[in-house]
């Protein structure tokens, strides 16, 4: 199909759109037009690009003409997830409609959107997506988790409780010496730690005592089911795209991370006050798939 097919394809598609629009109230003349109501503003501003349809069929650059179709159209989409979850600041807002913000590729309006989902729902613009330049219509989440693949072990940087987590997958000598120095606790004091966790370590009743233990080797082995603490910058995120369902999901999968994080930081306390106990605790889990017996209730 030409260039020129392909504009007239997409200028009888828009002006048949356009036409509804009418029919629906909006009017062709900018100058009665109220820029506050965005439902006008979008029918008015896809009216005009038939203009810009044609100029673009002109220089033979039909796609370059579609392309901005579809960006008005992902546009509007997010208009209507700015008023669906957070409507009271859209009926106040007073960020433009039209002018670019930071994300130099998106309107004012669609900046405050992306700060108030950073703000209350989840952070959208951590890590890599502080770029100016980004591209939003596909986007990735930064991890909460610690990256296996690419952050340098420091134990002294860590919390007590993912340290030891650490020991069950690395048997690195620099976090024992770290838990000799810290706890007082040392490798030859403890059990051998077998290659692979028993089998039962994965269906124990997460609610039961040895719960939290659990929803720690999940956490340091990633694989919580949580997209939030799974994800691995090496291998590379997850694409999301804009709409409801997919805010809402990541939305509480943020919310559930979160509390589950702070769950595992409460094993902290332990190693403050027992944390030869918390070891061996850990180490029979690991090991046998239960908590010792003078543990188990």
């Amino acid at each position: 199909m030409s260039a020129n097919a392909i504009a007239v394809k997409f200028r009888s598609q828009i002006k048949k759109k356009a036409a509804l629009n009418r029919k629906a109230g909006f009017s062709k003349n900018t100058a009665k037009f109220d820029w506050s109501d965005e439902r006008q503003s979008f029918g008015e501003r896809l009216y005009q690009s038939l203009d810009y349809l044609a100029f673009k069929t002109k220089s033979g650059n039909a796609v370059a003409a579609c392309e901005t179709i579809e960006k008005i159209v992902a546009e509007r989409e997010k208009y209507s997830l700015f008023r669906k979850f957070f409507p009271n600041e859209w009926q106040n807002s007073k960020a433009s409609c039209f002018k670019t913000g930071y994300y130099e590729n998106y309107s004012e309006r669609v900046n405050e959107f992306f700060h108030l989902v950073n703000k209350n729902l989840f952070p959208l613009l951590a890590g890599w997506n502080d770029d100016p330049e980004m591209d939003f219509e596909r986007f990735g989440i930064f991890p909460m988790n610690f990256d296996l693949c690419c952050d340098e072990i420091e134990p002294e940087n860590l919390r007590a409780s993912y340290a030891a987590g650490l020991l069950f997958y690395f048997r690195d000598g620099e976090l024992w010496d770290f838990f000799a120095e810290q706890y007082n606790v040392r490798i030859e004091d403890l059990p051998e730690v077998c290659d692979r966790p028993d089998e039962n370590l994965w269906r124990l009743d997460k609610k039961s005592e040895a719960g939290i233990y659990v929803e720690l080797f999940e956490l340091v082995d990633h694989s919580t089911g949580n997209p939030w603490l799974d994800t691995l910058s090496c291998r590379g995120s997850e694409w999301y795209e804009w709409n409801e369902d997919t805010i809402g999901e990541l939305s509480e999968a943020y919310r559930e991370a979160t509390d589950l994080l702070e769950r595992v930081s409460s094993l902290d306390d332990l190693f403050e006050t027992r944390p030869k106990e918390t070891l061996l605790n850990l180490i029979s889990l690991w090991n046998d798939g239960r908590l010792p017996d003078t543990n188990a209730k």
